[in-house]
Parts: C-alpha cells; sequence; structure tokens
C-alpha cells in the first residue's frame, strides 16, 4: 500500500517502525522551524491515523501510526541536540529552553 505523507511517496511494511527504531541517528543541520513544523504535523495525522485505526478496525494504519510515533521520537531528539550544540550562555539556553518545550507538547500530543 502506497501513500503520499508531507510529499514523500512511502511505502511502510508490517514492523517496519521497529527497524526504524533502532536504525541510527544521522545529524543533519536543519532549522528548528522546520523540525517542529514537521512535528506539529505528524502529530495531527498520528491523532487522525489513530482514530481512523480504531474505527475501522485497520492494522495497517495502526503500523503507520507507529511508524510516525518513532519519527516523532526521533525529531524530538535532534531537537534536543540541536538545541545542546547552539546554546552558549545562560540566555541561549533560556531562549531555547521555550522551543523544547514546545517540542514536547507536540511530542505529548502524539502520544495521547
Amino acid at each position: 500500500m502506497k501513500r503520499k505523507i508531507f510529499g514523500i511517496l512511502q511505502k511502510t511494511r508490517k514492523n517496519e517502525w521497529k527497524r526504524e527504531e533502532f536504525s541510527e541517528i544521522e545529524y543533519e543541520p536543519t532549522s528548528v522551524k522546520e523540525l517542529l513544523t514537521e512535528m506539529k504535523n505528524i502529530s495531527e495525522l498520528i491523532i487522525d491515523l489513530a482514530y481512523s485505526a480504531v474505527l475501522f478496525h485497520n492494522e495497517e494504519i495502526a503500523e503507520e501510526v507507529k511508524y510516525l510515533d518513532v519519527r516523532m521520537d526521533k525529531l524530538n531528539y535532534e531537537i534536543r541536540m540541536m538545541a545542546l550544540m547552539a546554546t552558549r550562555t545562560k540566555e541561549d539556553a533560556e531562549q531555547l529552553a521555550g522551543i523544547l518545550q514546545v517540542a514536547e507538547a507536540a511530542e505529548s500530543i502524539s502520544n495521547a
């Protein structure tokens, strides 16, 4: 089953999320705005797909939810890593704390 998510043609196989969960995270310099936007979009999609999976008793949709949940975990990790690399002073840390709270909120929504 192929579907287009966020402009990427994606084919999700059963239990692909397990393999993705343990794959190594490669650091790519990306803007925090892009990461937060992707996290927001994925959290919205996870809620919709999870509801659909329950409503239609569809395991394929549930597998996609698991895959997206792993993707959210990785995005949250990337934002934390970027924040740690960008922090040099106390003032920087205070400014980045808000960004980390927004990322954690998106993660919490997707885990609901």
